[in-house]
């Protein structure tokens, strides 16, 4: 299960209910932990008792610590100048939010900041300006944006300024989820991980206005004629007031009850001109507990909304919940809803189509009552949150879920065994020193076995087995650790920093292999230490090694290619499914080659290139991507080697075109930062590649015109060398000589 950091545009206790509070309960009680972030502030204060009073209470609040409100929710109200996005304003905020945000997470157990490979939060925000002015993006283990409405479309929000900060977030953010059709379209090619999730219902609760036990309120009882209700913020920038004071002029013989706040969002709203209308009653806020009572009473739900640029981009919280809870809804004709149609009268903001719908409705006509309700059950916050789980599990952006996760204890729960440990800890380094390295590891053992799960004497003979050559003792330590605080630095050294690896390669075969084995660790770690036991195998001549490495790596390759995530993963770098694909890839074309078996070494390129050709740059981490080119270049130059030799020049064509593809995509935007900053020049290779391999295409229909093994031998030392070194020729001509024999 995953930490989320749910960062709202809406406090929690606010009484119309959105989005924000109901996709964290829904989180929470799919078994996964959230911190509710209330409001910052997108707009400036206004000086009316609504306002001054919010303020207030969210000081109060944001001096005290996250307050649990359900189980595995917690809610916290940050301190920070609302409307501060520029100038010393934005400065103060941002200090704030990153300090207590960071003090919220270890209150409530999140793992914010505690190291590369500890389990961190994902960020959940609803907030435009997340990136540009509150929060870096780094700090967690991924990041969700979702858009539910066209917020710079409200009155006195800074336009320019979202609009900006919202294309630089959707460019920014692992994964987009919009709530409307023209959202959509709007934000897709900023981010091809976007996608189409609609407002949903908390169709439970307001299914209560079915059951016939909801008393009736008493604003309600003995109101004349038919009740055609309205639930919902009454702002004047998306209802059509005018429209409705229409309406309800022309027919007085139906009593009008609107129930919510007024102008809340946009001060210019005036309902003067209804307030004056008999037939109309503005009831004003009511509890989200008491709705389904109000919604009981209801002949008619209506949905009066504006055509215009707010509207267009919105679905409409209150379209489900109307058919949840039983009504027959009238709705202005806005994009969101044109799907909708077969279970609601939609039509143009005029009153006299309006007056048609509702008397349509009122004898008898419309959608069945069962359609209605049908609808509503499909749309769940529980099915939507479900749906949207997997999605970003599709990407790798949650955790790994396996059988040791419930069991793990928070950090702080280790530090009494941690505190605890230090001394003996600190003899057994003095015993090292001493060179009585037999001592201090019988030490530490004995110590093991009265406290077997202690992070600090587990940590403390990890590398002390390894130096012993007890590699199976060490693996199952690395398990213990694993499981009880998600821990594996020890074993990330030992992937991704040689230094740390027993000097003799022989060793480091049968530590990787070892390592290999488990059946405990995460698929990424398990399958890198297949890929360099595999290189050892290669770099030792054990053939024996060699062949026993195949079956594990194919099957490697079956599970990676089978999971409809490897090619749009968004993990970084080392847990990258691509990544590790292309890896594993590269490693059984090498064990291939050390073994010699040109059949098999055959099928593996072909098998190569269906991979290769589904994979696209863009659709990974733009990190990832730009640190995997190199190996994939020099699996297509093997392909390319394997199509000379069967002296196929289609399939060398093939290869080539992919390598020129993989070298324009080092130039697409989303990239370029992480080309510049690596360490190695992958365009450069990319070309140098190009200029040994183009040269030797041939046409098909003359096989005789294959150029001659010879011209190859360059693109032969850039498979096994980082650059062109011509002093390796020889180990080249080794190595691949046998495509010559056989061709």
């Amino acid at each position: 299960m995953a930490d989320f950091i749910l960062l709202a545009t809406a406090d929690w206790d606010h009484p119309l209910w959105t989005n924000k509070q109901h996709v964290a309960i829904a989180l929470s009680e799919l078994g996964h932990r959230v911190l509710y972030v209330e409001s910052l502030g997108l707009r400036g204060v206004r000086a009316d008792r609504t306002d001054v009073a919010r303020i207030l209470r969210r000081i109060l609040r944001g001096l005290s610590p996250p307050r649990r409100v359900r189980e595995r929710l917690w809610v916290w109200s940050p301190l920070v100048l609302p409307g501060g996005t520029t100038g010393l304003a934005l400065k103060l905020n941002r200090r704030s939010l990153r300090f207590g945000l960071g003090l919220a997470s270890f209150l409530v157990g999140f793992g914010l900041r505690l190291g590369p490979r500890r389990p961190r939060p994902l960020l959940w925000t609803f907030n435009p300006l997340t990136a540009e002015y509150f929060l870096s993006l780094k700090s967690f283990r991924g990041s969700i944006y979702h858009c539910v409405d066209r917020v710079q479309a409200q009155p006195g929000m800074p336009v320019q300024r979202i609009d900006q900060a919202e294309q630089d977030l959707c460019r920014t953010v692992n994964v987009v989820f919009t709530s409307a059709p023209r959202l959509q379209e709007a934000l897709a090619p900023l981010n091809l991980a976007t996608y189409l999730f609609g407002n949903v219902a908390d169709a439970d609760h307001f299914a209560k206005a079915q059951q016939g036990s909801q008393s009736c309120p008493s604003e309600l009882a003995g109101l004349e004629g038919p009740l055609v209700m309205f639930v919902g913020a009454i702002d004047a920038y998306k209802l059509d007031l005018l429209m409705l004071e229409r309406l309800a002029r022309s027919t007085p013989q139906w009593t009008y009850v609107l129930i919510g706040p007024v102008g809340e969002t946009d001060p210019s709203t005036d309902v003067a001109p209804l307030r004056r209308l008999s037939n109309v009653r503005l009831l004003g806020r009511r509890p989200y507990a008491d709705l389904p009572s109000y919604l009981a009473r209801a002949d008619v739900a209506l949905l009066p909304l504006q055509l215009n640029d707010y509207t267009r981009h919105m679905f409409p919280m209150k379209f489900f919940e109307y058919l949840a809870a039983g009504c027959p809804v009238v709705a202005t004709a806005i994009p969101s809803l044109e799907d909708q149609a077969d279970v609601a009268l939609l039509c143009a903001p005029r009153a006299e189509e309006f007056e048609r719908a509702i008397a349509l409705v009122l004898a008898g006509g419309g959608p069945a009552l069962r359609q209605r309700l049908e609808r509503a059950g499909l749309h769940t916050y529980r099915r939507r949150t479900l749906s949207m789980l997997e999605v970003l599990d599709l990407h790798g952006l949650l955790p790994a879920d396996d059988a040791t996760i419930g069991r793990r204890r928070q950090t702080y729960q280790h530090l009494p065994g941690t505190l605890a440990a230090q001394i003996p800890i600190a003899l057994a380094g003095l015993l090292d020193r001493l060179g009585r390295h037999g001592q201090a590891l019988s030490l530490l053992q004995r110590l093991q076995q009265r406290w077997p799960r202690n992070p600090a004497l587990l940590s403390a003979l990890e590398p002390r087995l390894l130096a012993a050559g007890q590699y199976g003792q060490a693996l199952e330590l690395i398990e213990l650790l694993w499981g009880e605080t998600a821990d594996i630095d020890f074993l990330h050294r030992l992937l991704f920093r040689r230094g740390a690896r027993p000097a003799v390669k022989a060793d480091q075969l049968r530590l990787f292999a070892t390592l290999a084995s488990s059946q405990v660790l995460p698929m990424h770690y398990t399958g890198y230490c297949r890929v360099v036991s595999t290189y050892r195998a290669v770099d030792v001549k054990d053939e024996e090694a060699i062949r026993a490495s195949l079956s594990p790596l194919e099957c490697l390759l079956d599970a990676l290619e089978q999971d409809p995530g490897t090619f749009r993963c968004l993990r970084s770098n080392r847990e990258n499914r691509a990544k590790l694909l292309i890896s594993a890839q590269l490693a059984l074309l090498r064990a291939q080659l050390g073994l010699q078996d040109w059949r098999a070494l055959d099928a593996c390129g072909r098998r190569l290139m269906r991979c290769v050709e589904r994979y696209r740059p863009e659709c990974i981490d733009p990190n990832t991507a730009a640190r995997m080119t190199r190996n994939i270049l020099r699996c297509l130059t093997i392909e390319a080697l394997l199509a000379w030799g069967a002296c196929d020049a289609s399939r060398y064509d093939r290869a080539i075109d992919q390598i020129h593809r993989l070298a324009r995509a080092c130039e697409l935007p989303a990239l370029q930062p992480y080309i510049a900053s690596a360490q190695e020049d992958h365009p450069g290779f990319a070309a140098e590649l190009l200029r040994h391999l183009e040269p030797c295409r041939w046409e098909a229909s003359s096989p005789a015109s294959r150029p001659p093994f010879e011209q190859l031998v360059g693109a032969m030392i850039l498979v096994l060398e980082p650059r062109l070194d011509w002093s390796k020729t020889e180990k080249a001509r080794r190595t691949f000589g046998g495509l010559a024999a056989v061709a």
